[in-house]
């Protein structure tokens, strides 16, 4: 696979969307609320009367930092599912065969070409064709999160 220059960032953000199970930008941000609310109920706030409204407002502050924190995350969700909805039938499938594959896992060397070739069977297409859908789908994506692309 030739490199270009946002490969290495575009096959982790397909990545990392298929180990957050797929899930769109709006099911994750209020999970991570969910998560964060339940987390103060179960803490006790030193400070202030110690008030159901000390909670809540804690609540609402420690979720608004987190997503924050995690916007990059979030853009790069809401990109990759613009770009899965622009790719033709087979262009999705290889996509989910060689980025969704074991997503939460390290990629180790010739895991790629291991994977274009499983999808070389399954589609059925040329490695040539797998690899210039890669490029595509990356292309896409850049485009919709904004990336500096250069051909």
């Amino acid at each position: 696979m030739k490199k270009d220059n946002i490969r290495d960032y575009a096959t982790e953000a397909f990545r990392y969307y298929a180990a957050c199970g797929q899930r769109t930008s709006e099911e994750l941000k209020q999970q991570v609320k969910k998560q964060i609310y339940d987390q103060s109920k179960r803490e006790r706030i030193r400070s202030g009367s110690g008030a159901h409204s000390d909670y809540t407002a804690y609540s609402v502050m420690a979720a608004d930092d987190e997503m924050y924190e995690m916007a990059a995350e979030f853009l790069d969700i809401i990109a990759v599912e613009k770009t899965m909805k622009q790719l033709t039938c087979d262009q999705k499938k290889a996509v989910e065969i060689v980025y969704f594959t074991d997503a939460g896992r390290e990629l180790e060397k010739g895991d790629i070409s291991k994977r274009v070739h499983k999808a070389e069977i399954e589609i059925p297409a040329s490695s040539m064709s797998i690899y210039r859908w890669l490029r595509n789908a990356r292309y896409i994506f850049s485009k919709e999160r904004g990336l500096r692309i250069i051909k």
